[in-house]
């Protein structure tokens, strides 16, 4: 069995969910797609007398291993099992139930042959949309199985890359956080980033997967970051570009504080916001005026995410405007999270602020 991609663990700049269709796959002794009978049946046990909860589902079509059964009944566990209908087609991951540390010494293995460690972020419900993708990549990775070992880490970057274009955020997400599992694992290469720089790039992709897959070759030095950081600011737009704002401050460098900036004098005040807050934590000194002047917006959340920037912003001077907010803004609310954001300053670097500075809020609270 190939046993790249699951060992090295996971860098916290993509958090998209804890297995892989890969995985699934690979650690399954049976993968078929199938069609949910009864999602709720139930098997009595003679030792102790009990009842044991099961799924019954009809073989469609087998994509990895082989057994002759038509008509499967599993046992479901896991933190969160996925809650199947009557009649749905979907993806099924099934293990020999000897393998399960839990239920491999229970009674239930004496009528039960398999069970499925699927969880609810790892449901997959097959329709003309999603069947002929999710089906391919699964016999793809089944595929792995059968190739000469020096094969394999060629094949399996072939699959990656394919999946990682597809306009299904599943598919795509899901070869993403193998290739962020993969740690030094050479699943992408210097010559695959023209590829991937247009998948970046493309309004089509998941917005997830254009920021991760940035991020990840970021990290792993393939690209410089912060023109394409940029970039992605610039030429995403709604949800997408929020997305892309919310990201970016994890990422700081002049382009992306200069962009963020930019994004200050749009007429979204949901972006303002976003963008003010990022900026806190992607810029620095010359950040500090574009924040103190949204302190002036009529638009609440906008003073809010401009007090969160300031006091994100390490850099002199971006306490000068939250006093000042503190002190005199006509707005209460204003005035009392300008002062809460000093004494969260304050208590962070307690020793660092003037004396009478640090006395401002306690009085303007008490106004």
């Amino acid at each position: 069995m190939l046993a790249l991609a699951v060992a090295a663990p996971a860098r916290g700049h993509v958090v998209y969910g804890a297995t892989t269709l890969r995985a699934l796959t690979l650690e399954s002794d049976l993968a078929v797609r199938a069609r949910i009978a009864d999602p709720s049946a139930e098997v009595w046990l003679e030792q102790p007398l009990a009842r044991e909860a099961v799924v019954v589902a009809e073989v469609l079509e087998t994509l990895r291993g082989a057994s002759e059964e038509t008509r499967l009944r599993f046992v479901q566990h896991g933190h969160g099992v996925p809650l199947y209908a009557k009649g749905e087609e979907v993806l099924l991951f099934l293990q020999r139930i000897e393998r399960s540390r839990e239920l491999g010494a229970s009674p239930v293995t004496s009528r039960i042959r398999w069970f499925s460690p699927q969880e609810t972020d790892a449901r997959f419900t097959l329709d003309a949309r999603t069947r002929d993708g999710l089906t391919s990549a699964v016999r793809s990775y089944a595929a792995l199985d059968g190739l000469p070992a020096e094969a394999r880490l060629d094949a399996l970057r072939a699959v990656t890359l394919r999946l990682l274009a597809s306009p299904d955020a599943a598919l795509a997400g899901s070869a993403l956080r193998d290739v962020v599992l993969a740690g030094d694992v050479p699943l992408l290469g210097a010559g695959d980033v023209p590829a991937l720089d247009e998948l970046i790039g493309d309004a089509e992709t998941p917005i997830g997967v254009r920021i991760g897959l940035l991020a990840e070759l970021e990290h792993r030095g393939l690209v410089d970051g912060p023109p394409r950081w940029a970039a992605l600011l610039r030429t995403t737009a709604g949800a997408d570009r929020l997305a892309a704002v919310r990201a970016a401050a994890a990422h700081p460098s002049e382009p992306v504080a200069q962009e963020l900036a930019r994004l200050l004098t749009s007429g979204d005040p949901q972006l303002v916001a976003s963008a003010a807050v990022s900026l806190g934590g992607a810029g620095s000194a010359p950040s500090v005026a574009p924040l103190a002047k949204l302190l002036e917006s009529p638009d609440a959340r906008v003073r809010a995410a401009a007090i969160r920037g300031l006091g994100r912003l390490a850099a002199p001077g971006a306490r000068e405007p939250l006093a000042k907010a503190a002190a005199e803004h006509p707005d209460p609310d204003t005035r009392r999270r300008a002062a809460a954001e000093l004494r969260r300053l304050d208590a962070a670097t307690p020793t660092t602020a003037p004396r009478a500075e640090r006395d401002l809020p306690g009085r303007v609270d008490g106004r």
